[in-house]
């Protein structure tokens, strides 16, 4: 974290002085998510940005955030998993063009890629895992560094305990399957 350089580029962006917005973030529903929230608050008052944390339970936040409340919007805190532990989901959902009839029907941001829509896609139907893997590397070079289309603030970790006597299968997900413990 460099402010002076932070302050620099945002003096550079048209924002010498910074500028206001608000942080729409759940307070019931990720692990200490108001108060990642409230950090997030913090570390951008150093550089002259003011964040009005808007912090309410996940029943107000997501009618708020989502398609039901008109994606009203523009910084908020979202976790995503995806269910299939691969790229697909994400592009889906999050990245994907909204066309109202799911496809991109959490992508809060309203970002929108042809191009990434039509590498995602072609993922989507290529076997090969080699060439699969290769296509979404494609995807997510527009999508994240390309575009900037989201800026990743926190990663969860993944509580795990450990005994010698049990032994799990552990997804990356933090998911429990219980059909995956094996006991001494």
């Amino acid at each position: 974290f460099d402010a002076a350089a932070s302050k620099k580029l945002l003096a550079e962006a048209g924002y010498p002085n910074g500028f206001e917005v608000q942080l729409d973030c759940p307070n019931d529903r990720y692990v200490n998510d108001e108060a990642i929230c409230q950090a997030v608050v913090g570390m951008l008052a150093r550089v002259g940005v003011k964040v009005n944390l808007n912090a309410e339970p996940k029943s107000k936040f997501f009618a708020h955030i989502l398609a039901s409340g008109g994606f009203d919007t523009s910084f908020y805190l979202l976790g995503w998993t995806p269910s299939t532990l691969e790229s697909y989901n994400i592009f889906q959902y999050i990245l994907g063009c909204y066309d109202g009839k799911g496809h991109g029907g959490n992508n809060v941001s309203r970002y929108c890629n042809p191009k990434v829509d039509e590498l995602a896609n072609a993922a989507l139907q290529e076997p090969d895992e080699e060439k699969r893997d290769d296509i979404f590397k494609q995807a997510w070079q527009i999508a994240l560094f390309d575009d900037v289309a989201y800026i990743p603030l926190h990663q969860q970790a993944l509580a795990w305990g450990v005994s010698r006597k049990v032994h799990v299968i552990q997804r990356p997900d933090n998911y429990y399957e219980f059909a995956w413990v094996n006991m001494d």
